[in-house]
């Protein structure tokens, strides 16, 4: 029986060896930055049109949300800043020439004085900068600066927005590797805990074996032990105790047999 005992245990030690050996755990997939960089791109491009469509169409939204809300505060807005920029225009158009209005005017009094000085139509050295006392090249510049300075009270007092712009839009190479890298490491992590938690139950079976295996080659060995019992009887004779010599009985564990009710 002791033998019998000792090849469980061991058998036992084995098994519960094997099973309680740690594995380690796998690795998660390699990150290429060139790959990430390539996907990057094709995903760019292949979003590109839609990308544009969304930036222009919030862009013109938001434009015309601005100019409503001016329009709500300064009534009138609209069409100052239209006539404002229609002034300009003209004035860089012709700097060097006079509105309409104040060439009829001189005109006029151009012919005025032709009559009065006995001479047809306008007098004959008549030139209306020159009379006006305005030198033709400083009259020029001076409308050019006036065009400027109206496009500039026009810029200011316009309604701006912050515009949307496409390339927050897209993802670029150094984006994509990163959430590549977050990705390899969330899966490594993940590989990591599974392993632990495999390799903890190994180790809780391995006990369980390693435990079963030790109490059953216990019970084997005392079975071993319980199946032979000493006796020493004693002999009564001539007025004294005579001890005899120590023999073995062997008791069997099995129940003895009724045979008055066997068939």
């Amino acid at each position: 029986m002791p033998i019998v005992a000792a090849v469980i245990i061991a058998g036992g030690a084995i098994a519960a060896s094997k099973m309680g050996q740690a594995k380690a755990p796998g690795q998660a997939a390699t990150v290429n930055i060139q790959d990430e960089q390539r996907r990057a791109i094709d995903g760019n491009l292949a979003n590109g049109s839609k990308i544009e469509q969304l930036v222009n169409t919030s862009n013109i939204f938001s434009q015309n949300q601005a100019n409503s809300l001016a329009e709500q505060a300064m009534p009138g807005y609209t069409k100052l800043a239209q006539s404002l920029t229609n002034q300009a225009q003209t004035m860089t158009n012709d700097p060097y020439g006079l509105p309409a209005d104040v060439q009829d005017n001189l005109t006029r009094i151009a012919g005025e004085r032709g009559i009065n000085t006995g001479v047809r139509g306008q007098a004959g050295d008549f030139s209306a900068l020159r009379d006006l006392g305005v030198n033709e090249l400083q009259y020029g510049q001076s409308r050019i600066s006036q065009a400027q300075s109206i496009l500039s009270s026009v810029s200011a007092s316009a309604p701006r927005i912050n515009p949307m712009s496409a390339t927050s839009m897209y993802l670029t190479p150094s984006q994509a590797l990163q959430t590549a890298t977050n990705n390899q490491s969330a899966d490594q992590a993940a590989l990591n805990a599974r392993t632990a938690t495999d390799n903890y139950n190994a180790a809780l079976n391995a006990q369980a074996v390693s435990t079963s295996a030790n109490a059953f080659a216990g019970a084997v060995g005392g079975m071993g032990g319980a199946a032979t019992a000493t006796k020493t009887p004693a002999y009564t004779g001539m007025g004294s105790t005579i001890n005899q010599p120590t023999y073995a009985s062997t008791t069997s564990y099995l129940k003895p047999v009724d045979y008055s009710k066997v068939p």
